[in-house]
């Protein structure tokens, strides 16, 4: 590319030196007509052809400047500088119009052990996230991302796959399959929660599906909000596909190098569509295990409206965060009672090695941990030490799903801000109800974790 301009600079300036020994109207016209038949034969291309004629036409209107007045010298360094303008214009503009393209991923691999109470929880491992993405700019005003899991397979890979549009002053929109906004543990990445899986009322949560989203945002704030329709091809066979609506705001009325004080909320309503039906179920906080310790079993819906209010601090090395989780649902069979759901969790956070959780206001998310030294640099990683109580609750009305209370003890090694090693202990003090009244498993379970 370099070449290029170099062989245009040359061009430019050689044959303007050359005219400069005719006459100044004959320069002129010979200029003009050498320039005509190099742009026709694509030597040159038409935004150089007009800035030379534009110099030509400026010494023509200027009084066809005699010769004596105006040195070669002068005229080299006059057409330089116009020529090097032109070409600095047109690598700006290539540059806001050039693709560009990121890939990443991230490959999550875990082992857990359980020991048993009530029901059967398999020990073993499993690779829990093999994800891959591209993402970038197209041009000015859009941006992309296509993400995809092969731990699953075929469509049920995808997970972002979208495109921005951000030529508006204020906000910008979203379309395609995307996570919908819900939360403060859903809106951090899986690669940057505490602890290895998110909390028991996570189940609440929608997760991605394909929609169109607005939102805004500022540094201590965003907003929010979307409809979306239901998972990747919509509903089988011939059901009408669930729609919902879905907004989540946070604010960081705090927000500095030593402190954070965050607040959200999410509302979201959902439509099951001709389904008619809705299934509430979580495991113990492992992904291991296929068994879940609540389960509402299939039961009749019309549509259900979900809140979730959130908080945070961070003051230093030291965290802490939770949020509470609020679901009614209208009931599709005349004479069924309506039902009511709720969950929350609180977890607190140290890190020993004297970091902070890196939260992102514009967001209202956390994302990748810094250590303050690297192993493999002489350094020790930044070292966490974590506790999670989380609980949920489906039982309500004809409805017996069980409520369930955890407890978890985490350990986080980030040897460097790509590589991560974790640790968790999960004790299931209790379920009430449900399909596995009394069962009250532990858990030990590791992860291995690398992005690029």
């Amino acid at each position: 590319m370099m070449g290029k301009y170099a062989f245009l600079r040359s061009l430019v300036t050689g044959a303007t030196l050359l005219l400069m020994t005719l006459p100044a109207y004959a320069a002129n016209e010979a200029l003009m007509e050498l320039l005509k038949a190099l742009h026709e034969n694509g030597t040159i291309d038409a935004s150089t052809y007009d800035l030379v004629k534009r110099v030509a036409e400026s010494e023509e209107q200027s009084g066809r400047m005699q010769a004596e007045q105006v040195t070669p010298v002068q005229t080299e360094k006059t057409v330089a500088r116009l020529v090097d303008e032109k070409i600095d214009q047109i690598k700006t503009d290539m540059a806001k119009t050039k693709p560009k393209v990121r890939i990443g991923g991230r490959l999550q691999v875990d082992s857990a052990t359980y020991n048993e109470d009530v029901n059967r929880h398999s020990d073993g491992t499993e690779i829990r996230r093999a994800r891959l993405f591209a993402q970038g700019d197209l041009g000015t005003n859009w941006a992309y991302k296509l993400q995809y899991d092969f731990t699953a397979t075929g469509l049920n890979g995808v997970q972002d796959a979208y495109l921005d549009y951000k030529g508006f002053d204020r906000f910008k929109i979203r379309l395609g399959h995307f996570k919908e906004p819900s939360g403060l543990q859903n809106g951090t990445s899986s690669k940057y929660n505490t602890f290895m899986e998110r909390g028991l009322p996570h189940l609440f949560t929608e997760g991605r599906n394909l929609g169109i989203q607005a939102s805004t945002n500022a540094k201590n704030w965003s907003l929010a909000a979307g409809v979306f329709g239901q998972g990747r091809d919509g509903a089988g066979g011939d059901n009408d596909e669930g729609w919902g609506m879905a907004a989540r705001g946070t604010y960081a009325p705090i927000l500095n190098d030593e402190n954070v004080l965050h607040l959200g909320a999410s509302i979201s309503h959902r439509m099951t569509g001709s389904v008619d039906t809705l299934r509430f179920r979580e495991r113990p906080e492992s992904h291991v295990t296929d068994t879940r310790i609540v389960d509402t079993g299939t039961f009749d819906a019309n549509d259900y409206t979900r809140i979730i209010l959130e908080s945070a601090y961070v003051q230093g090395p030291f965290s802490l965060q939770g949020e509470y989780y609020y679901t009614t649902v209208n009931r599709d069979i005349a004479g069924n009672p309506d039902l009511d759901f709720d969950g929350f969790y609180i977890e607190g956070g140290w890190f020993l090695t004297g970091e902070s959780m890196n939260y992102k206001g514009s967001s209202g998310s956390f994302s990748r941990i810094s250590p303050n030294s690297v192993v493999g640099s002489g350094g020790w990683g930044a070292w966490q030490v974590a506790l999670r109580f989380s609980n949920v609750d489906l039982t309500d009305a004809d409805i017996n799903g069980g409520e369930a209370d955890s407890f978890t003890v985490g350990l986080n090694w980030f040897a460097t801000q790509d590589i991560r090693f974790t640790a968790n202990y999960v004790n299931v003090l209790n379920v009430d109800g449900g399909p596995s009244p009394g069962d009250e498993p532990d858990v030990f379970q590791v992860r291995a974790q690398y992005e690029f």
